[in-house]
């Protein structure tokens, strides 16, 4: 069965127009602008889940807040990194062009930005969870979340889900 929400995911834009006024203070806590997609994408859904295993988070969600998991998911990224640099060919957050988690998967894999350049440019990581396996997706974030969804998304990490919309 074929997820609802999919074709309003197809009608983000990349550079998507926002209306929550809370997004400049997270941005100003932040350091740093966030994509547009990413964005409406919260706008739209809130914190959500996909096919009950990729969770986007948001800023202003308790269970799945992107400054505290994203935090938490930094501080072990350091202490791996530490031990096996090899594991981190990019900077973490908030390192210039450092990578910032913005949704994790069931299996501990995590989807990150590549905080470098226009924000709206920024390709995501995907990092598995435990090797130093990742790739880099160049799709914006709903479109990302939306290929995922619909089980189109090519990845030897994410599993392929959902059957097609």
């Amino acid at each position: 069965m074929s997820d609802p929400r999919l074709r309003v995911l197809l009608s983000i834009p990349r550079e998507a127009e926002t209306r929550d006024p809370r997004w400049p203070a997270v941005e100003a806590e932040l350091g740093l602008r966030l994509p547009g997609s990413y964005k409406a994408l919260v706008e739209q859904f809130g914190a959500s889940s996909w096919q009950d295993f990729l969770h986007v988070l948001s800023p202003f969600d308790g269970r799945m807040e992107l400054r505290q998991v994203g935090s938490t998911t930094l501080e072990a990224d350091r202490a791996v990194r530490r031990e096996f640099p090899w594991h981190y060919p990019l900077p973490l957050y908030p390192e210039p062009g450092g990578m910032l988690p913005w949704a994790v998967s069931d299996n501990g894999d995590t989807l990150y930005f590549i905080t470098a350049g226009p924000p709206d440019e920024w390709p995501s990581v995907i990092k598995g969870a435990r090797a130093p396996e990742f790739e880099v997706c160049f799709l914006p974030p709903a479109l990302l979340v939306h290929h995922f969804a619909a089980g189109r998304l090519r990845s030897a990490i994410l599993p392929r889900s959902g059957q097609a919309a």
